[in-house]
C-alpha cells in the first residue's frame, strides 16, 4: 500500500509541476489505476479481516480522491490560464486594430491636407497666370507704316520644320522682319502649277547664295504671293521654301489679286524685285536667274535706278515716293470727281 501511495503521489506532483495537457492527465490516472490493481489483490489476501481491508481501500479511495482532487484543479487551472491568454489575445488585437485604425486616420488627414495644399497652389497659380494672359491680350500690337505695309499688310509668316514630318508656323511684323532689306522679292506661285514646281527649288538655290554673299548677307527677302486653291495645299507648299509668305487668306484674297494687278501678272511663276523703299527693281526676275545663276548682275537695276540709290539716301527717296504717292492720290481724287460731274450733266 505504501508503495502504491508513493507511486501515485510522485506521478501527481511531477503531473501537477509540468501541468501536462489533459490527455495525458486522463491516461495517467488509467495507468495509476492499472498499477494498482495487483498490489491490492496481494494485500486483500493476507489481510487478517475485511475491516482492515475496508479501511485500507477506503484510504485508498481517499488517496485517489484527493489525487483526482489535485488533478481537476490543474485542469480548471490549465483551463483559466488558457482563457486568460485568449483574452490577452484579443485584448492585443483590439489594441493594433486601434493602432491602424489612428494610421488610416492620419493617413486619411495628410492626404486631405495635401490636396488642399495642392487645390491651393493651383489656385495660385491660376491668379497669377490670369493677369499675365490679361496682360499680353491687352498688349496692342505695335503701329506700324510704310510702303510695305501698304502692300503687305502688318503680318507675314515663316516656316520652321520641326522633323521631318511636322511643321510650325510663326507670325512677324512685315516691318521687323524686313528691316535692312535691300532687295524684296515677290514671287506668285502655286502647287499645282507644273513649271511652278520646277522653278521653286532653282529660286531657293539662288536665295541662297544670294543670302550668303560677302558684305551682302542677308539683305535679299522673298514674299510668296500664294495661288494655291486650299490652305492645306498653301501649307503643303510651303515647306518647300525658305522665305516669307503673305497669310494664305490674304493671298488667295483681295490683298493678293490687288498685288496681282499692281505688278501685271499674267502668269505664273512670277518674280518682282522692290528695293528697299517699295519701288519696282525688275517684274522679270523670273527670267533673268536662269540667264544668271551666279547672281554677277543681281539685283539687276537700270542705270537710272542705280544712279538715283547712289546720290541719294533711302530716307530720301521714301519722303519723295510718299509726296508723289499723295499728289497721284489727289489727282485721282479730282479727276475722278469731275468725271462723275459730267456723267451726271449728260
Amino acid at each position: 500500500l505504501q508503495y502504491i501511495q508513493r507511486f501515485t503521489l510522485l506521478c501527481l506532483s511531477t503531473m501537477t509541476t509540468t501541468r501536462p495537457r489533459k490527455n495525458l492527465l486522463l491516461l495517467s490516472v488509467v495507468a495509476l489505476a492499472l498499477l494498482s490493481t495487483t498490489p491490492l489483490l496481494t494485500y486483500a489476501q493476507d489481510a487478517a479481516t475485511a475491516d482492515i481491508v475496508e479501511d485500507d481501500v477506503t484510504d485508498l479511495g481517499d488517496v485517489i480522491g484527493d489525487a483526482m482532487g489535485d488533478i481537476t484543479e490543474g485542469l480548471d487551472e490549465e483551463v483559466v490560464d488558457l482563457d486568460d491568454a485568449a483574452a490577452a489575445a484579443s485584448v492585443e488585437e483590439s489594441s493594433e486594430s486601434e493602432e491602424a485604425a489612428t494610421v488610416d486616420d492620419a493617413a486619411a488627414t495628410a492626404d486631405e491636407t495635401t490636396t488642399t495644399a495642392e487645390s491651393t497652389a493651383e489656385a495660385t497659380t491660376d491668379e497669377q497666370t490670369q493677369p499675365q494672359e490679361a496682360q499680353e491680350e491687352a498688349t496692342p500690337p505695335p503701329a506700324q507704316t510704310g510702303p510695305f505695309i501698304d502692300l503687305f499688310g502688318e503680318v507675314l509668316l515663316s516656316l520652321e520644320m520641326v522633323d521631318e514630318t511636322h511643321a510650325q508656323v510663326h507670325q512677324h511684323y512685315t516691318n521687323e522682319v524686313l528691316s535692312g532689306k535691300k532687295v524684296v522679292g515677290l514671287y506668285f506661285s502655286a502647287d499645282w502649277c507644273g513649271p511652278c514646281r520646277q522653278f521653286t527649288p532653282d529660286l531657293v538655290n539662288f536665295y541662297d547664295k544670294m543670302n550668303a554673299r560677302r558684305g551682302k548677307k542677308d539683305e535679299f527677302e522673298i514674299i510668296w504671293v500664294s495661288r494655291c486653291r486650299d490652305v492645306d495645299s498653301f501649307g503643303q507648299y510651303f515647306t518647300h521654301m525658305k522665305w516669307l509668305a503673305l497669310p494664305p487668306q490674304e493671298a488667295m484674297g483681295q490683298r493678293g489679286q490687288y498685288l496681282g494687278e499692281k505688278f501685271k501678272v499674267k502668269s505664273i511663276p512670277t518674280l518682282v524685285l522692290l528695293d528697299e523703299i517699295g519701288n519696282v527693281i525688275t517684274l522679270d526676275g523670273r527670267n533673268k536667274i536662269p540667264m544668271d545663276k551666279a547672281g554677277v548682275g543681281f539685283p539687276w537695276r537700270s542705270p537710272m535706278s542705280v544712279l538715283v540709290s547712289t546720290l541719294f539716301p533711302r530716307s530720301f527717296r521714301l519722303l519723295v515716293k510718299s509726296q508723289i504717292a499723295g499728289v497721284l492720290e489727289k489727282a485721282k481724287a479730282v479727276l475722278g470727281g469731275a468725271a462723275r460731274g459730267g456723267a451726271a450733266a449728260r
